[in-house]
């Protein structure tokens, strides 16, 4: 017995809790590669919590939108704003939604700035900033700028961070084999089948003769929020800040906010989709009715 004692003393002097047993050293050399990894990915802002950071000041920097008037320029900075958004058991009067530009959480470690694989949203917009505003460019190749915006008049809208190859923003019809042509994470319905979502292409490939997006995929135009007014207001002015519907030239389809809560990389978001909302008097409903602003706008209750 002290024999067996006398062993388990030996052999507890000779493992101590200092002694390193096992593929000690190659841990080591793996913890030191980790670590030299580590610093150089954070020198370079490669790190995803560095890319996050630099994606939220892109996307947040603050816009200066177009001086307030009472009509739309074109050239000019805007929001798109709904009007009103009947979101049950949800106070929206403060939520100030507007179309915004959101990117795709898998997307971040290769860009982040907005890029054609970024998506659509409708988003609480606290303040106009860059995933938030668009400007509004002739729809006909010619420079307009500085010219009114009218009702039935073509134009386009493109992202404000994109000055070499400016962003715009497009729909498409769907596939011969009924399969959506853009490729979002998110989609609506609308009984039972997928409403049109919203893109982003670089102005260089609806320029191509041989690209895959045509030119009108690009081309909006407003109507006069009342049908019964629709003809005698074709060739007037758009006003600002006041309830409109926004058309998709290509598919006679409507810019729609969809009652539908996502979660974004910015927080809960709504779907935002191109199709026509109305009701038995055929009439568009709230999500057809939009506003161009300008930052001085006020909300109509309903």
């Amino acid at each position: 017995m002290p024999c067996s004692v006398s062993n388990f003393e030996s052999g507890s002097n000779r493992y101590r809790s200092n002694v390193r047993i096992g593929n000690w050293f190659e841990d080591h050399c793996l913890e030191e590669d980790k670590m030299s990894s580590f610093r150089k990915m954070r020198d370079r802002g490669e790190l995803l919590v560095e890319k996050a950071r630099t994606l939220f000041d892109n996307f947040q920097k603050e816009v200066q939108l177009a001086a307030p008037k009472h009509d739309i320029m074109i050239g000019a900075v805007i929001q798109l704003m709904p009007i009103y958004m009947n979101i049950a058991d949800m106070d929206t009067s403060e939520l100030h939604p507007a179309l915004s530009v959101v990117i795709n959480e898998h997307a971040i470690r290769s860009s982040q700035t907005i890029n054609e694989n970024c998506e659509l949203t409708v988003a609480p917009s606290e303040r106009p900033c860059v995933r938030n505003s668009f400007r509004i460019v002739s729809g006909d190749e010619q420079d307009r700028t500085g010219e009114r915006l009218k009702y039935g008049q073509r134009f386009r809208l493109e992202c404000v961070e994109s000055p070499d190859d400016p962003i715009l923003l497009y729909s498409a019809p769907k596939l011969t084999n009924l399969s959506q042509s853009i490729s979002t994470s998110f989609n609506s319905q609308k009984y039972g089948e997928l409403n049109l979502p919203l893109g982003l292409v670089h102005r260089s490939k609806i320029m191509c003769p041989d690209g895959d997006i045509p030119k009108a995929f690009t081309n909006w135009f407003c109507m006069h929020v009342d049908p019964n007014k629709r003809f005698e207001s074709e060739g007037e002015t758009l006003p600002s800040n006041s309830p409109l519907v926004i058309v998709h030239a290509a598919t006679n389809r409507n810019l729609a906010a969809e009652n539908v809560v996502i979660q974004t990389l910015f927080g809960p978001e709504f779907l935002v989709s191109v199709q026509n909302y109305r009701n038995v008097f055929k009439r568009e409903i709230w999500k057809n009715v939009w506003m161009i602003s300008n930052g001085h706008h006020t909300r109509t209750d309903h």
